[in-house]
């Protein structure tokens, strides 16, 4: 009888050791980016601003006045466009003011506002069905639209959209510059390899909604345009994305002729050392990398761009972003 129970013990280890490997092996999902549309980038100034009033018509009565996309332009094609991409849950203005600074110092600035966001609606369930292919999508949708305002063109993301820059200079080789700001490769003290499948879980797992601020819910301080609360599906779309950058960064040298990477030591959000990682996976393939990590003790937050943040530090951070996006020495 005992060494009948053990070898039941030691099948049903086996089988659990089996089904968890095969588990463990579906949850990985792909392992390639969405394949994104032909670049269509616009020829003339003139076909850009048309293109702009495209991208503006889709903000309808149900978006939030101040949401709205923007453009941002001298009257004529410069040498430079910038692309300002908001943040998860926020809209275009969180990128107003730094977006007024690199206009003033000669770029054309265009800051669109992406799917599902920036709505009226502040408890919108609109971005349960955003999905990473959309994200990537819309943001080289403004790309195209940028190239007809400038000669060269740089593409700025924070956290969610910093994977879609991420994305986009994996793939194009029409950007000048990528400035990937706090990339959502994956959550904080998460391996690569785990937030891909945790990816895969949120996005089939049944929806639920989490509050950014547990305590405040829909009292949230801060920007009030932003959405008090997301979706854990949209968030698995994101970390799915920043996993299929990682994997891809391990094949292919990315296209774009630079990219630069700005983190920050006192991040609570998002894991530092897969960004470190990805940077180095990409200098291996002898791309162009540059890295700057605001210390700690600065306190340089996740949202290292809205002025309206509690505890925004734009003192800190604005000097070394727009250096960054202009092409300049870092002060």
């Amino acid at each position: 009888m005992t060494r009948r129970r053990g070898r039941r013990t030691a099948l049903a280890a086996g089988a659990a050791l089996a089904t968890g490997a095969v588990l463990w092996t579906a949850l990985a999902g792909p392992s390639r980016l969405p394949q994104a549309l032909p670049p269509h980038p616009a020829r003339t100034y003139e076909e850009a601003l048309d293109r702009f009033e495209g991208l503006a018509k889709r903000d309808g009565p149900e978006v939030n006045p101040a949401c709205r996309s923007r453009l941002m332009t001298h009257g004529s094609r410069v040498g430079r466009a910038v692309v300002l991409l908001h943040g998860f849950t926020n809209c275009p203005k969180q990128f107003d003011r730094i977006g007024s600074m690199l206009h003033a110092a000669g770029a054309n600035v265009l800051l669109p506002r992406l799917p599902r966001h920036g709505l009226r609606d502040r408890m919108t369930e609109e971005l349960v069905r955003l999905t990473g292919s959309e994200l990537l999508a819309a943001s080289a949708e403004a790309v195209d639209v940028a190239h007809g305002l400038g000669d060269t063109v740089v593409v700025v993301g924070l956290s969610s959209t910093a994977v879609t820059a991420a994305a986009l200079a994996q793939g194009r080789s029409d950007l000048d510059r990528a400035v990937l700001l706090a990339p959502a490769l994956a959550p904080k003290d998460v391996p690569a390899s785990v937030a891909r499948r945790l990816a895969t879980l949120l996005i089939h797992a049944p929806n639920r909604f989490a509050w950014w601020n547990s305590k405040e819910k829909e009292s949230l301080p801060g920007p009030a345009q932003c959405y008090p609360r997301f979706p854990t599906r949209a968030l698995g779309e994101i970390y799915r994305l920043g996993s299929l950058v990682f994997l891809t960064s391990g094949r292919e040298r990315p296209a774009a002729r630079s990219i630069a990477i700005v983190t920050t030591a006192a991040d609570r959000a998002v894991g530092n050392g897969v960004i470190a990682s990805l940077a180095a996976r990409w200098r291996a393939r002898g791309a162009d990398v540059s890295e700057y990590q605001y210390a700690e003790s600065l306190g340089v937050q996740h949202d290292m761009i809205d002025p309206e943040q509690v505890d925004a530090r734009v003192d800190v951070a604005y000097p070394v972003v727009t250096a960054l996006a202009l092409g300049r020495p870092l002060p």
